[in-house]
């Protein structure tokens, strides 16, 4: 990963990053969580939050999406509509991140799911009454309760 230093202070200043994520629930209405694997170098390793991943150069949105579900879950999916773009920083081995994240509200449309890769170590299907027996990530918590609330309008 590359860090940007700025030309007027010389100090560094975050690598910018979008993330596409997908906010996917099941037939009993709870939303999909993955566990992301343990990396003693990456904030938030071993903590859930929804599939997704970083926008690759020349990729849109929908491409990300798909790819990142498709990666992660072995899942096809529709992406339905924009629910939330949110902020956060991280480090990642070593590097300060800031993310613009965007969040969609998808369909399943296939696939057999199977979370056997190196970028998850689990997942969780969750419901109102799951959601602090999680360790979920900002701001994927916040979207993820305010879906379950009813307070974004899905559907």
């Amino acid at each position: 990963m590359m860090v940007l230093m700025s030309k007027q202070s010389g100090n560094t200043v975050p690598k910018q990053c979008i993330a596409a994520k997908a906010i996917i629930k099941n037939k009993e209405g709870k939303i999909l969580v993955l566990r992301q694997s343990y990396e003693k170098t990456v904030d938030g390793a071993g903590q859930y939050h929804p599939p997704g991943g970083i926008v690759e150069p020349g990729e849109t949105l929908h491409e990300t999406i798909k790819r990142e579900v498709m990666e992660e879950t072995n899942l096809q999916i529709e992406i339905r509509k924009l629910l939330s773009v949110e902020e956060w920083h991280v480090n990642i081995r070593g590097d300060d991140c800031y993310f613009v994240g965007v969040f969609f509200e998808c369909g399943l449309k296939g696939g057999n799911f199977n979370t056997d890769n190196i970028e998850t170590s689990g997942f969780a299907w969750i419901g109102p009454d799951d959601i602090d027996k999680y360790e979920i990530l900002q701001p994927s918590k916040k979207v993820i309760a305010e879906v379950l609330a009813g307070h974004l309008n899905q559907g």
